[in-house]
């Protein structure tokens, strides 16, 4: 009888190196968040925003993973907007009592490090066992800038509205002349036959008409261009601010 001695000797030394061998987790990355905090109750982010100033006590990074890994190395890592890592840190993910998610975070500093001199936009990135498995970004912006920006924007529409005012001023010298030239040209029409001075008057009214024209429309595109562009920059640096601003709470 043939002995089966050395393929069960086999088998099992097969066995046993398979269970040295880290088996893949299946995990998901389901959300992510910059926020101040996060409730130790409910695991869920507290302050949402991904704009900061350089005043901000901090801004953490918060990311919701189902089925997150053990036994693997979890780290968040910190780019400043030339790209040089800041800091990373090791994480442990806090699982949700009764689920089958869990999440990990972390934060760093902005006013009491050096962080507060590097604005711009960062980047953010989660990697699970070496791998990078996810990306974000936000920014650190200057209030002392941004009430900067908003003062040279408001002298900007001091000069338009300044710019616009004499254009008006002109547009009612010209609509007067044109309106005694017009009264002047139906006189003259009313005469028998033509006359120099009717020729003259004529070349004068389409000059003047023209201009009247040209200067029409130079108000209201100046008007309309200048003011839009403006009111939209104000308007726009106030709504990225706002819905971008991490909220302490």
């Amino acid at each position: 009888m043939k002995s089966t001695r050395p393929i069960l000797v086999s088998f099992i030394l097969f066995a046993l190196a398979l269970a040295a061998v880290p088996q893949a987790q299946a995990f998901t990355i389901a959300d992510g968040a910059f926020c101040y905090r996060y409730d130790p109750a409910s695991l869920q982010p507290i302050g949402e925003g991904n704009t900061v100033f350089t005043y901000s006590e901090k801004i953490g990074f918060w990311v919701r993973i189902i089925d997150p890994p053990t036994g693997v190395e979890i780290r968040i890592v910190w780019y400043d907007p030339d790209g040089v890592q800041f800091v990373q840190s090791v994480v442990t993910p806090v699982l949700k009592t009764g689920e089958n998610w869990g999440i990990v975070f972390d934060s760093i500093s902005i006013s009491e490090s050096a962080a507060k001199t590097k604005l711009g936009v960062w980047d953010v990135k989660l990697l699970i066992d070496r791998n990078e498995e996810a990306t974000a970004q936000f920014q650190i912006i200057s209030y002392e800038s941004l009430l900067q920006r908003i003062t040279d924007a408001n002298t900007q529409l001091e000069t338009v509205s300044s710019e616009n005012a004499l254009l008006e001023s002109q547009n009612q010298a010209l609509t007067l002349q044109l309106q005694q030239l017009q009264a002047s040209y139906l006189a003259l029409q009313a005469q028998v036959g033509t006359s120099i001075d009717y020729q003259q008057l004529q070349t004068q009214y389409n000059t003047l008409n023209t201009e009247y024209q040209t200067l029409g429309r130079d108000l209201s595109t100046t008007r309309m261009m200048m003011y839009a562009a403006i009111v939209v920059a104000i308007a726009s640096v106030g709504v990225a601010v706002y819905f971008g601003a991490i909220k302490k709470s």
